[in-house]
């Protein structure tokens, strides 16, 4: 919201709620014309583009809306007409809305009656002559619209304060909730939330501990209500055949639940002692005097959760598979290391796990986005809207969807996309400005009650306070109210009032009590344990990440045995295999040896046998012809014969079967080459 509009837009608001509950108007556009009309009759504009109304829109009204939502808004509007990218106006077609004019002139005059009647009041509560207006107004349209905020603002819990003691003012309170309702209409706007009546698109919310703890009533009776107000629209939104919204809780919220049960029954069993118990440890606690107790009241919780209201625990087991290594958002870095406390760690978590479900995708509004974390945890709902605001500014979008929403935000945005808006129908209970006030200032107690009690324990550990001094203060810190139906507007100072000499007003009187002697020892003994719990609590987180570092040692010691032992293995392996090998390269040898002796033989054999064969042919000859000639060539082809024989096997043969010993070298030589080669190969696929 830009600064310098913020002082009309508590009118704005409060003008489009009054022309909403017009029946001349059943939409939007319709409504947002109106303001157009406005600014084109007041401008003496004769021509315009998108871009330029949208912008008259933010200085006039306070107005952010999405170019898209005025195009469509001036689309068949009379006496506007369009052509190339420009709308001409004729004014004999445009005519003057007088109600409009009349909601405007109302909603302008209650807003300044509410910043003046605010300001007198925070001057005589906090004596402060020299207010500044426009502030007041921006904390004031903060207050009743947003809802997280990084921080506080300097009249954050005055104004809480002056809504709830003028709760009986009719007058203040219509027009605090016309602002609040006419906010939620402005929301559906700028989401760009044009067709209502039902939800068309399927939905996963994924609930927060503290939703979950409200629906089963342990956060008091609002946030009961809260929670019944938001799953009575989801019930509406769910009416048709195919459900439309579901329900779901993550793996690491059941575990934060167990947890608090757990502690819970620690707290039964006297192993840890209560001081300033939330609410929702309050209820689980009381009427439990053993831990079964309080595990019949968890397995209780967790039947309502399935059966009354169908939320279920998330299916998904395995979010850092590969395929969400793209949508991871657990890798951004936290501003410095304080910050990496749980809560802002689980909303981390939290919110990349509804970005893996989205596959990276991005939405311009909360309804449409597919999934979605609803809660009220400051961390996730502030980290959510860091990251959007991030990826809004690289997509250069006007809106954009959140990671996660409060209860309120949730509710209202289903409310309106029912078309309950423009129906007429009750609004929900979180929309009325004194339940507002209400939550915020019992937030704030809470919050300054554990803060006073952090400061009460150091000053006792440094013995500046008396045992009695701290247990007084310490009770008068319990009887402070911790649920926002226990606030009125009747003593709502004092109730604010956390200052160390309000704290001490009671410490005489606690002295004299005889009452509350066995109540200060108890006191007394449990601020001891707890000091004494934390301090083990930090011992062992030290010790537990001393053993760690210990076991990654131990595991780097023991891998480095396990890869050395392999090296020894592969070592051992390749020198038996090279033995094999040169082992297998003899035998080879020995084998070939004997058949070049076989061949050598053979060789002989055949030649010899061919001389016989000649020269007993001679002899058989000579005898059958009485003929020398035939003797005479026998013995001549013998006796060459067996000379040829004799230098052939002599010499080719033997070198050819029976090879020198520098050949022989060299062939074993290869031989070795090959086989070791083939040895290292084999080595080489085996490891």
């Amino acid at each position: 919201m830009n600064q310098q509009c913020t002082a009309s837009v508590l009118a704005s608001y409060a003008t489009l709620k009054s022309l909403s509950d017009d029946k001349k108007y059943q939409g939007p556009y319709q409504m947002l014309r109106e303001f157009i009309r406005y600014i084109i009759i007041s401008g003496s504009l004769y021509s315009f583009t998108s871009v330029e109304m949208k912008n008259l829109l933010a200085k006039h009204f306070g107005f952010s809306i999405p170019e898209a939502v005025v195009k469509t808004s001036l689309k068949n509007m009379n006496g506007v007409s369009l052509d190339h990218g420009t709308y001409s106006v004729s004014g004999s077609e445009l005519d003057s809305n007088s109600i409009f004019q009349d909601k405007k002139k109302e909603a302008d005059d209650y807003e300044s009656l509410i910043i003046q009647q605010l300001a007198e009041y925070i001057c005589n509560r906090t004596g402060d002559l020299h207010i500044n207006d426009e502030m007041l107004t921006e904390e004031l349209t903060r207050f009743l619209t947003e809802d997280v905020s990084p921080k506080p603002g300097k009249y954050t819990d005055l104004i809480g304060e002056f809504i709830l003691t003028h709760s009986d003012d009719k007058k203040i309170q219509e027009g605090l909730d016309r602002i609040r309702e006419g906010s939620i209409l402005y929301m559906g706007l700028c989401y760009n939330i044009g067709e209502t009546g039902s939800i068309t698109k399927p939905l996963t919310l994924y609930l927060g501990t503290e939703i979950l703890f409200s629906l089963a009533g342990y956060n008091g009776e609002i946030f009961h209500q809260f929670a019944c107000d938001f799953f009575e629209q989801v019930r509406l939104a769910n009416t048709g055949a195919t459900p439309k919204i579901v329900l779901r809780y993550f793996a690491d919220i059941k575990k934060e639940i167990d947890d608090f049960f757990n502690i819970a029954c620690e707290i039964v069993e006297g192993k840890r002692y209560r001081l300033l118990d939330k609410p929702a440890m309050k209820a689980i606690t009381n009427g439990c005097n053993t831990s079964a107790d309080v595990d019949i009241k968890k397995s209780d919780f967790y039947h309502l959760l399935q059966f009354s209201f169908g939320i279920a625990e998330d299916t998904n087991n395995d979010y850092y598979g590969e395929e969400f290594f793209s949508s991871n958002l657990e890798s951004f870095d936290y501003e410095d290391e304080t910050d990496k406390d749980k809560k802002k760690e689980l909303a981390v978590k939290l919110i990349s796990h509804i970005n893996k479900l989205r596959n990276g995708n991005s939405y311009n509004n909360d309804i449409e986005s597919e999934y979605l974390i609803v809660t009220n945890t400051k961390a996730t709902l502030l980290i959510s809207k860091e990251q959007s605001d991030i990826i809004k500014e690289s997509k250069n979008w006007d809106h954009i969807c959140n990671f996660a929403v409060s209860l309120d935000r949730i509710t209202s945005l289903l409310w309106y996309k029912l078309g309950n808006g423009f129906a007429r129908k009750s609004i929900p209970s979180s929309v009325t400005a004194v339940l507002k006030a209400r939550v915020v200032l019992s937030s704030s107690i809470a919050k300054n009650a554990e803060k006073a009690f952090s400061e009460i324990k150091k000053q006792f550990e440094a013995g500046t306070l008396s045992e009695s001094q701290v247990a007084a203060r310490i009770i008068t810190l319990k009887k402070k109210p911790s649920l926002p139906e226990e606030l009125s507007g009747d003593n709502i100072e004092e109730i604010m009032d956390f200052s160390p000499e309000y704290l001490c007003r009671f410490e005489e009187e606690f002295k004299n009590s005889q009452d509350t002697i066995k109540e200060k020892d108890a006191l007394i003994e449990s601020i001891k344990a707890d000091s004494q719990r934390v301090l083990l609590e930090k011992n062992s987180a030290i010790a537990s990440k001393d053993g760690i570092i210990e076991e990654l040692k131990a595991d780097a010691i023991s891998k480095d045995a396990i890869i050395q032992g392999k090296k020894d293995e592969n070592a051992k392996m390749s020198k038996e295999l090279e033995r094999y090998h040169l082992k297998e390269a003899e035998e080879n040898r020995r084998r070939q040896r004997r058949t070049n002796i076989l061949k050598f033989l053979w060789s002989l054999l055949w030649k010899v046998g061919l001389i016989v064969v000649v020269t007993v042919g001679g002899v058989l000859l000579e005898n059958k012809y009485q003929s020398k000639i035939p003797l005479y060539i026998g013995s001549a082809v013998g006796i060459l014969g067996t000379i040829l024989t004799a230098w052939t096997a002599f010499k080719s043969d033997k070198e050819k079967y029976f090879p020198s010993q520098g050949n022989t070298n060299g062939n074993a030589q290869n031989a070795d080459a090959f086989e070791a080669e083939n040895a290292e190969d084999s080595i080489e696929s085996k490891t």
